[in-house]
């Protein structure tokens, strides 16, 4: 795997087989593993590793600071997450385990460190990774998070503006059979209103229930209304990958549209790994018109919604009096002819 350095201010993110990365300027440091003997693909910086039940490891990395100055450096191991831009995320370490997940990876690691490297020199950092002595199937993946800890950082629980800051993450992937026979499978958990960013949306929760990378993920989607066949809000997306035993919510719609009370129809197809597996999904919801108008009153970007009734009560009233206005020229004027 190609050292991943991305910014924390963006949802980090790393796809096996396909992994990208954003560079950041003048970086002061580096990461890189210690790749043991049970490494599957020696080709590859990441951890991809062979286990067996109730094995204990030690996992080594380094950190090498190149700065003038000493920094220290926060190592966090985590599971992998799937985010709601259907990208695999390292970088929640409190995130929720999906219900489908059995054995989590975040729990057979030791805790998280906090490290000091002295300028010019790199520091080793070892975890501690005890798989269960229950086995598991398929893949358990995660990454360990590396940030260099800043003053922004340590304010974030202040709750003031954090600065740009950059990480690396180093994968690990772990299985117990020489080769993985599970396949993806994608259930719908569940279709709501929701607010992203101030933005409104039709959310699809989306799960992955299986031990196994979702890749090349392609998801078509549209709502209409109950019983209806005109499209409300739409969305297709493609490129999308999801980690083992997750989930995530897809939003539908462009985040521009006031939300309507009423009984609406997801209609959502997706299709993965070239189009060799595929899955289809019909969801009756409703948006009740108290979350409408909660969710209303907090959006931003929405295009104006003109209401119609008023220019129909005014017109109404121009008629009526226009009519009135003739009516009384037609009385006034035979009045006239009746005294001449």
């Amino acid at each position: 795997m190609k050292k991943l350095l991305l910014s924390l201010t963006v949802i980090i993110g790393v796809i096996f087989g396909g992994l990208t990365v954003a560079h950041a300027e003048n970086l002061n440091y580096t990461v890189s593993a210690d790749l043991p003997q049970n490494q599957l693909n020696s080709k590859v910086s990441y951890f991809d590793l062979k286990v067996t039940p109730g094995q204990k490891q030690d996992l080594t990395i380094r950190i090498k600071n190149s700065d003038s100055q000493a920094h220290k450096y926060v190592i966090t191991p985590n599971r992998a997450t799937t985010n709601d831009n259907g990208v695999i995320d390292y970088s929640q370490s409190k995130a929720k385990a999906d219900a489908s997940l059995k054995f989590d990876l975040k729990s057979a690691l030791s805790k998280s460190q906090t490290v000091s490297v002295p300028a010019k020199s790199t520091k080793a950092v070892t975890f501690k990774l005890t798989v269960p002595k229950k086995g598991f199937e398929g893949i358990a993946l995660g990454g360990i998070n590396v940030v260099q800890e800043t003053t922004a950082s340590k304010k974030k629980s202040s709750g003031m503006t954090i600065e740009n800051q950059y990480a690396y993450v180093i994968g690990l992937q772990l299985q117990e059979q020489a080769k993985v026979t599970a396949k993806p499978k994608m259930k719908l958990l569940g279709v709501k209103a929701k607010q992203v960013n101030y933005r409104n949306y039709v959310t699809a929760n989306l799960q992955n229930n299986q031990p196994v990378i979702m890749h090349g993920l392609k998801i078509k989607s549209y709502v209409t209304n109950a019983g209806g066949t005109k499209k409300v809000v739409t969305a297709d997306k493609e490129n999308l990958a999801m980690a083992p035993n997750s989930n995530f919510n897809f939003a539908i719609g462009d985040g521009t549209k006031a939300l309507k009370a009423g009984n609406y129809t997801l209609h959502l197809t997706a299709t993965a790994e070239k189009g060799n597996y595929k899955w289809a999904f019909t969801r009756n919801f409703t948006i009740s018109e108290q979350k409408a108008k909660e969710l209303n009153k907090t959006a931003v970007g929405q295009e104006k919604q003109t209401n119609y009734f008023w220019w129909f009560v005014g017109f109404g009233v121009v008629i009526v009096a226009l009519l009135g206005l003739v009516i009384w020229l037609l009385l006034k004027n035979r009045r006239h002819d009746e005294k001449q």
